[in-house]
């Protein structure tokens, strides 16, 4: 017999063989001993994760399901069939000659159950074992922690069990070793898989009396946080350490406000970028409260910003609300009066001299001459018989206790005031600016601190 006969003759024996196993064969049919259950063994090859979707907490994992029973009612004798040991038969129950397949549904299904699991052809043995291995995709739930975001680390599960039989009918135990095959795993660019575990269950639902087994496959990811490091957080802390730098630029240029409106307008650019890569839910992820908090440090930037440059315009901008708010507060009865109240009581134990006092010794500023006239005036009527030494500045009053200063304030206000409050203002507007760009200085260093040291590795 030549070789084409030989192989015309292999062919025919295998024809044979299917007719004759599945002359009789029910792919309806559990295939088990009456009274007993069918022993099943489960287990999966990983392959890859090809999406993890934390905005619709979906994990799609490429895998091969892989399947191992016994078929009692597929068996025969190699030695009457040319010694073959092992046929492939479809599991495909539209196909011709598909055998009993066990219906093995993902619980935490996302979309429909197995949809996109191929029916491959199974591995037929002499003995009636059957491997079955099912490649495919499935869309499992996962609930993400986002706590700790882009360091975050997932726990997401594949949970595998029966949908019709029970314990009494199909026993579901785990292929052992390995249950879960990663020597085709193919790494993800966005995840690390830290560990995994393989767990047995078994579980009493509400709807029906008998016992239901699952196998769970549980996976530990890392996420990669190198995206987000390198086009979030530093363009976003580079971003925010211009608020520092908008300090230094020159009040009176006109600049420094926009300056500090850009940064904060680019930080809230960068929190809407972030925004569309999470879920729209209650938590607070790390990197959520980082551009946050940045947020705020540069409205308070703003703020500040146009406080101080109000203060040193004081002397073009005196009339604005600002300004008029300040006088009022000043000028109001009662705090002038506490302030005469305070002052008397601090030198109320100063030495008291009488004597004649010509006003034209107070000075007023040379701009504003003209009213020193009217000061001598007033002064020629006024009989001095008080004067009360502070260290050195002199508080004269006149014989109906009313201070000379207060007397002769009208007539040197036009003239001293301008000088005076400009002076002010400009020391007031430095010496906040100088405490304000300590104080951010030195909440900013430790807000940062504060949330690096939060990262959990």
């Amino acid at each position: 017999m030549n070789l084409i006969t030989a192989l015309i003759s292999l062919g025919n024996t295998e024809k044979t063989l299917r007719d004759t196993i599945f002359q009789d064969y029910s792919s309806d049919t559990r295939p088990s001993p009456d009274g007993k259950p069918l022993n099943l063994n489960f287990g999966i090859a990983l392959r890859a994760f090809n999406a993890v979707d934390q905005v619709e907490g979906i994990l799609s994992t490429n895998v091969w399901l892989r399947h191992y029973w016994n078929d009692i009612h597929l068996t025969w004798n190699p030695e009457d069939y040319n010694n073959i040991t092992t046929i492939a038969v479809n599991t495909d129950p539209e196909f011709e000659h598909s055998i009993w397949i066990p219906d093995m549904y993902l619980y935490n299904t996302a979309e429909k159950p197995m949809e996109n699991l191929d029916y491959s052809r199974a591995n037929l043995y002499f003995n009636g074992d059957i491997i079955w291995s099912r490649p495919g995709l499935v869309k499992s739930t996962c609930s993400f922690d986002l706590e700790y975001f882009p360091y975050d680390r997932q726990t997401c599960y594949l949970k595998f069990g029966s949908w019709v039989y029970h314990k009494s009918q199909m026993n579901i135990s785990i292929r052992d070793p390995p249950a879960i095959d990663s020597s085709n795993y193919q790494k993800s660019e966005g995840w690390d898989v830290l560990d995994y575990k393989v767990n047995y269950n078994e579980i009493k639902y509400f709807c029906c009396p008998e016992i239901y087994p699952d196998i769970t496959f549980s996976f530990y990811l890392q996420r990669k946080s190198g995206y987000y490091d390198l086009n979030i957080i530093i363009p976003t802390y580079a971003t925010a350490s211009l608020m520092i730098i908008s300090l230094l630029v020159p009040w009176d240029s006109g600049e420094r406000i926009s300056f500090a409106i850009t940064v904060m307008l680019s930080l809230i650019v960068f929190l809407l970028i972030l925004s569309e890569s999470l879920p729209k839910t209650d938590a607070h992820p790390l990197l959520s409260k980082m551009l946050i908090g940045l947020t705020f440090f540069s409205l308070f930037v703003v703020f500040f910003t146009v406080i101080i440059s109000a203060l040193y315009s004081y002397k073009t901008n005196r009339d604005t609300p600002f300004f008029q708010c300040i006088k009022f507060a000043k000028d109001n009865p009662i705090t002038k009066r506490i302030s005469k109240i305070s002052r008397r009581f601090s030198n109320r134990n100063s030495t008291v001299e009488s004597y004649d006092v010509n006003l034209e010794e107070i000075d007023c500023p040379e701009s504003e001459i003209q009213t020193r006239t009217t000061s001598y005036n007033l002064a020629n009527n006024i009989h001095i018989s008080t004067l009360k030494k502070r260290n050195s500045n002199l508080d004269i009053l006149s014989n109906d206790g009313t201070y000379i200063s207060d007397i002769t304030e009208g007539s040197c206000e036009n003239s001293n005031e301008s000088k005076k409050s400009v002076k002010m203002y400009k020391k007031l507007a430095a010496k906040l600016e100088l405490i304000f760009t300590f104080i951010f200085f030195a909440s900013f260093i430790i807000f940062s601190l504060y949330m690096f040291s939060s990262v959990p590795y």
